[in-house]
């Protein structure tokens, strides 16, 4: 029965995660806010709510090993698992020109994250900085996007989904603000349902809720990068696929975290530092050779090396536990 209450809220934190991004991004079209900007805030940051929801609800309920291993385990799965399963299905082609900014914000951020958590807390100014990158972050992304428009270059890839990806601004005011509190009411209860069932299968498992956290949970919220990754890659849209995965994972750790840590102090599992914020470096750190030792075509060789990745380190953290 736990299992499908985990499963119900889980469903039910996506569902509430895209009502949310449709109907905010829609409103603000409405309101004549460009669609550039559109994307590259609300649509950018709303893909993160299930994230961002499931670590809050974790917080506010004194879990920090769950807020902190969701999103730990959920930047390793998003490469090892979901980049992995992307380039078995499709060789991958990417251009290291116009995704090596973003890698580096990635290494960034993965850094300062482990700076500010080897003393095993993460208070309001931790998450403040944090914080502070995800603008810094999201503001370069907008005079990137401004300058390739000014100069009419195509857009990344990746920025153009996050533009496609707003809601319908022809429904009424009215219809897009009940939709835009029912995706919120869902944000809520799903991620109360998802974590409090995460907890209850931990205690069942008889391992620590930090277990649960970087394994079960990271994986349910990493659920829609997969998913959005493996159809970019099928209909051929390959930069899209990494470009989305490298951003989620910026976000993760500038935005979940920074928010996060910014509403209630988190403790970090002595794990953590240890053993999991290594792996995530690591699994960050071994794109670029892959790419530039492959010229750009990750295909199944990179795949299998990715989910041997996240195999071996699920394996570890479980053996840990």
């Amino acid at each position: 029965m736990t299992w499908l209450w985990f499963i119900g809220g889980l469903v039910v934190l996506i569902l509430g995660g895209e009502l949310l991004v449709r109907n905010a991004s829609a409103l603000a079209l409405k309101a004549n806010v460009p669609p550039l900007l559109v994307g590259l805030t609300i649509v950018a940051m709303g893909t993160s709510a299930p994230e961002l929801f499931a670590s809050l609800q974790a917080s506010w309920n004194g879990d920090g090993a769950i807020a902190v291993g969701n999103v730990l385990g959920s930047n390793v799965a998003n490469l090892g698992l979901a980049l992995g399963l992307t380039v078995l299905v499709r060789t991958v082609h990417v251009q290291w020109s116009e995704l090596k900014i973003h890698w580096w914000v990635m290494i960034l951020a993965s850094v300062v994250f482990m700076l500010e958590a080897w003393d095993l807390t993460l208070g309001a100014w931790d998450g403040g900085i944090l914080l502070l990158g995800a603008m810094l972050y999201l503001g370069g992304q907008m005079v990137l996007a401004r300058r390739h428009a000014q100069k009419g270059q195509a857009q990344d890839p990746a920025v153009e989904d996050l533009m496609d990806e707003a809601g319908d601004a022809s429904k009424s005011y009215a219809l897009l603000t009940l939709l835009l509190t029912v995706g919120c009411a869902a944000l809520y209860w799903g991620s109360d349902v998802f974590v409090t069932s995460a907890k209850q299968i931990a205690m069942d498992w008889g391992v620590s809720t930090h277990v649960v956290g970087v394994t079960v949970v990271a994986f349910g919220t990493s659920v829609p990068e997969i998913a959005a990754s493996l159809t970019a890659a099928l209909r051929g849209n390959s930069a899209l696929s990494i470009g989305n995965l490298v951003g989620s994972n910026i976000l993760n750790l500038f935005l979940v975290l920074g928010a996060t840590a910014s509403s209630a102090p988190l403790a970090v599992s002595e794990v953590v530092p240890a053993h999991d914020m290594w792996w995530m470096l690591g699994a960050a750190l071994l794109l670029a050779p892959m790419i530039l030792l492959t010229k750009g075509k990750l295909g199944r060789g990179a795949g299998v090396v990715y989910i041997a990745v996240y195999v071996a380190y699920v394996w570890l953290v479980v053996l840990h536990g």
